[in-house]
């Protein structure tokens, strides 16, 4: 019986110079924070903050291989270029050729506006390199999408004041 006194006195002595847990000892090292912005047909944009920095993600159907994580700043000179979708569009349902393409460098993205005489409309978002991933939008989308990218910049500003971990 005193065996077992003196144990739980030396356990409770134990417990009692263990250190509390206060919400100050906790630190925050490894986090993502996801706002999700909107969506325009098969696409959907979001601002990330991370421990690496900012950036702007924009998805389209296709896995990693659809995904491009774009800079804050490179996601306004993309939007800008999309705001002219529908000039490329008219442009390309009058033209005579069976297929049509136009490249439009935008920062290191480059945006391919393809069509076939206006028709099968697509706006493809990719880096400059030769080999990476690559958004596919429709016209209504790309239009859509430029608007929320347009904002990135102010958005992101938001973000990061916003979310202090």
């Amino acid at each position: 019986m005193t065996k077992k006194v003196i144990m739980i006195a030396c356990m409770l002595c134990l417990g009692a110079f263990l250190p509390l847990a206060h919400a100050e000892d906790f630190v925050i090292k490894d986090y993502i924070f996801t706002w999700y912005i909107g969506d325009a047909g098969n696409a959907t944009i979001e601002i990330q903050k991370s421990p690496k920095g900012l950036a702007v993600i924009l998805k389209s159907l296709g896995g990693p291989l659809a995904t491009l994580s774009i800079p804050p700043s490179q996601a306004n000179m993309i939007g800008e270029a999309l705001k002219k979708t529908e000039d490329y569009y008219e442009e390309q349902k009058k033209s005579d050729d069976l297929k049509s393409s136009k490249i439009v460098p935008a920062g290191n993205y480059k945006i391919t506006f393809s069509s076939k005489q206006g028709s099968s409309f697509v706006a493809e978002i990719s880096e400059s390199k030769a080999f990476g991933a690559a958004v596919l939008l429709s016209k209504e989308a790309a239009l859509k999408i430029g608007r929320y990218l347009r904002k990135a910049e102010a958005m992101t500003a938001f973000v990061d004041k916003r979310i202090r971990p």
